[in-house]
């Protein structure tokens, strides 16, 4: 039986999905115009995707993502698969004959994270008919289009890699429920595959995958057709995309950041062990446990002794001055307790609701249905371990929740048409309008408590300020400079080379570590020492927004720093004052 129905006669009302999506397209669209019509993007990794976007449709080779306008002469190395930048080249070489450059762009950072959104609903609410009914595949669209934490990566003009990561975890996720095992394993690998080449933060959750099909297999259900084509499509795919992205393949430079020859070798050597094994199948459980735990440990030795430094992950090998004073405050790597309650609760709101929902249907639920859930449970609880360890994987935990979810407000839906009393109807009503929309809930709910009276407003006036400060259109404005090499913050980096010709010494893209470095350096050393460092990295510029967070960082921790001499009025006499441009940057020139 199914969650929520009757099985064998639920269809997703694909015309109604399809309805929706368009109206919540339509009020994204309207909704994000600051950010569309300035091209803008939501972050600074949007805002340096669209400038090696350009750069790669003006000639740069796919093999080189080196960024050039950043740490001259050299060019800071990026760690960014261009497989993502391949549907917005797409859109803008077939739109800009009709449209212009810009609107071809601003076309194509409409489409590509609306269609995406578009896919992901579908194949939640496919997940949902699948193991629950019709209505369930309805309220899975509805949540999913409702859902913050799902459309702060799929808005129009978030152009970076977050969308398509979360689209890889469902399209896998939804892999599980096809009865075709061969074609449902070449599409799990597939899926895990791209996932993996477009970000290692994947690497938790493909695990997971692996661990799930794995112990099904050593216990003997009859997953071993699945796992085969799973781990040969992941192995053949991942080989595809490594030499198709690779000039120098096996004899590529080591990163910790991306698939590189020490994780191919792990990867291979995995495979040799697993694909024949789950050809053969074993009759005995402990051989295919030794098996299985013989390809991990291969894999994991090898890795460890080809690449050391990659022990503490993507950043384990990261400069201390860089980790201190950037790494350790970006709040979105961090687990979620370092991050402000308020935006704790919101973000994790549809993780409570499919965390509970999942507790109250496994009470009344037996057979195969309840191997369905279990079968969700498992990466929903994968997926909160990892969101509590490592904020920013929250959208995807959240995306596997949904069906739960989903399917919970199946039952009170059939419940509140069988219910007689007004009453009970009420209070059904108002729990599927909770699950539905959680984070509107916790908002809601938010919004009640106090919020710290005038300290807070105050706060919050500073960093009005300081975004119109750091906005697109403000930083439009340093164009009319004669055209040179700026030092800004690392957050307004990108938006400089997006929105002007400059060039600038860094941003807060790790691979560009010594330019990171020489950055945060100029700001702490004393005003002489960073003069010095100034003229050795060829800056004409000084670029800032004063309320910035990371410049009070360096005026409390360094007072006799460059820039804390700068907040009390010392400007050294080697810096022309140049006045304001925009709303609000001071800006001086190097003399």
């Amino acid at each position: 039986m199914n969650f929520g129905a009757q099985s064998g006669r639920e269809t997703m009302p694909v015309r109604l999905l399809a309805l929706l999506w368009l109206l919540v397209s339509a009020a994204l669209i309207w909704s994000s115009w600051p950010q569309i019509g300035t091209l803008a993007g939501w972050d600074p990794d949007d805002a340096l995707r669209l400038v090696q976007l350009r750069d790669f449709l003006n000639g740069q080779s796919w093999f080189d993502t080196t960024q050039y306008r950043m740490n001259r002469p050299d060019g800071a190395p990026m760690h960014w698969s261009r497989l993502v930048e391949v549907p917005l080249a797409l859109f803008i070489l077939i739109l800009r004959p009709l449209t212009g450059q810009m609107w071809a762009e601003i076309l194509a950072g409409i489409a590509v994270p609306l269609l995406l959104l578009g896919w992901i609903s579908y194949m939640l609410a496919g997940i949902a008919t699948k193991i629950a009914s019709r209505e369930a595949g309805v309220a899975a669209a509805l949540i999913t289009l409702s859902s913050g934490a799902l459309l702060l990566q799929l808005r129009p003009m978030r152009i970076d890699h977050h969308g398509w990561q979360i689209a890889m975890a469902v399209l896998a996720l939804s892999t599980l429920f096809r009865t075709d095992v061969r074609k449902a394993g070449i599409v799990l690998g597939l899926a895990l595959a791209v996932w993996l080449h477009i970000s290692l933060e994947g690497a938790p959750m493909t695990a997971a995958f692996f661990l799930f099909l794995g112990i099904g297999w050593v216990r003997g259900s009859a997953v071993q057709g699945r796992l085969f084509w799973t781990i040969t499509s992941f192995a053949v795919c991942t080989v595809l995309l490594f030499f198709g992205t690779q000039a120098q393949g096996l004899y590529a430079a080591t990163y910790c950041d991306t698939i590189s020859p020490p994780h191919m070798f792990g990867i291979a050597s995995a495979a040799l062990v697993m694909i024949p094994a789950t050809y053969v199948q074993p009759d005995r459980w402990e051989i295919r446990l030794g098996v299985a735990a013989l390809a991990g440990g291969l894999a994991l030795a090898l890795l460890l002794a080809m690449a050391p430094q990659c022990v503490g992950g993507a950043f384990g090998g990261m400069d201390p001055l860089v980790r201190t004073y950037w790494y350790s405050n970006v709040t979105e790597g961090l687990p979620i307790w370092h991050q402000p309650w308020r935006v704790a609760l919101n973000l994790s709101a549809g993780l409570v609701a499919g965390a509970i929902s999942w507790f109250l249907l496994s009470a009344r639920l037996r057979g195969d249905a309840r191997r369905q859930l279990l079968t969700i449970g498992f990466f929903v609880f994968f997926g909160v371990l990892l969101s509590l360890l490592v904020v920013r994987t929250i959208s995807v935990a959240t995306a596997f929740a949904i069906p739960v979810t989903a399917s919970f407000i199946a039952v009170l839906f059939r419940h509140y048409r069988q219910a007689k009393i007004p009453a009970s109807k009420i209070g059904l009503i108002a729990a599927i309008l909770v699950l539905l929309v959680p984070g509107a809930a916790i908002s809601s709910l938010v919004k009640a408590l106090p919020d710290g009276g005038n300290v807070s407003t105050a706060k919050a006036k500073t960093k009005a300020a300081d975004v119109l400060c750091q906005s697109a259109l403000s930083i439009r404005a340093l164009g009319s400079l004669p055209k040179g090499n700026f030092l800004s913050t690392f957050d307004m980096g990108p938006t400089i080379l997006a929105q002007t010709p400059h060039s600038v010494l860094a941003s807060s893209h790790h691979r560009n570590e010594q330019a990171m470095h020489d950055h945060i350096q100029i700001f702490r050393s004393s005003p002489d020492s960073a003069y010095q460092l100034l003229k050795a990295r060829g800056i004409d510029y000084l670029a800032l927004c004063p309320a910035e967070t990371e410049l009070a960082i360096y005026a409390r921790k360094d007072p006799g720093g460059l820039w804390a001499q700068m907040a009390k009025g010392k400007i050294p006499a080697w810096l022309e004052p140049l006045g304001s441009r925009g709303e609000g940057i001071k800006v001086w020139r190097v003399r």
